[in-house]
């Protein structure tokens, strides 16, 4: 079998990331494995997250899966929304002197399980402005173990990104989380957990 050096690797990464922008790929992907690099999907924007820099380091069809998530979340613009589909107050605005902000946790609590689904973020998170106006700036998923462990060998994944372990260092049980800031641009990473762009004053 042949492989790729270096330098035909990173043409074939330019050819999918302009392949990808020009919306000629097409749609592929699965939820039960981590999603590969050459995995094809149509998107029909390229400017569709402020996080253009993460955006040309990932794979085309983890930004399909953010692309998607991005269209299913951005009714709860309007939080009165969020809170008619079930998400309540889980949390103050979190913030780390040194890392940036979280935000208000709205959590969807009956979704809290051993499931995911890319589409259906367990939470959202939204930042107050100076005139108490709620902004919604990301979603966070979040996977109880112990099911997820029973019915999965393999962590969740977010297309190729796995999620986040926490041995119920923050929640009170064990569980895998993802954080991505799909409404507010994060420099530290789409995937980060805390957002130097997000803060709670």
């Amino acid at each position: 079998m042949k492989f790729l050096n270096q330098t035909q690797m990173l043409g074939v990464a330019v050819l999918l990331s302009f392949l990808l922008f020009s919306g000629c790929l097409s749609e592929d992907s699965t939820l039960t494995e981590p999603l590969q690099p050459e995995a094809k999907v149509e998107l029909k924007s390229s400017n569709l997250w402020p996080n253009p820099l993460e955006n040309l380091r990932m794979d085309p069809g983890t930004l399909k899966m953010l692309a998607d998530l991005r269209k299913a979340t951005t009714k709860y613009h309007d939080i009165e929304v969020a809170m008619e589909d079930g998400y309540a107050l889980g949390s103050e605005c979190v913030s780390h002197p040194d890392l940036g902000g979280m935000g208000y946790h709205f959590v969807n609590f009956t979704w809290v399980d051993g499931v995911f689904d890319p589409t259906q973020p367990e939470a959202l998170l939204y930042e107050m402005d100076h005139h108490g106006n709620m902004h919604l700036v990301g979603a966070e998923f979040v996977i109880v173990q112990a099911p997820w462990d029973f019915e999965n060998e393999m962590p969740p994944y977010f297309g190729i990104r796995e999620f986040d372990y926490d041995p119920a260092n923050v929640l009170p049980f064990p569980n895998y989380q993802l954080h991505t800031w799909i409404w507010k641009g994060n420099p530290k990473g789409i995937f980060t957990k805390f957002n130097p762009n997000v803060s709670c004053n």
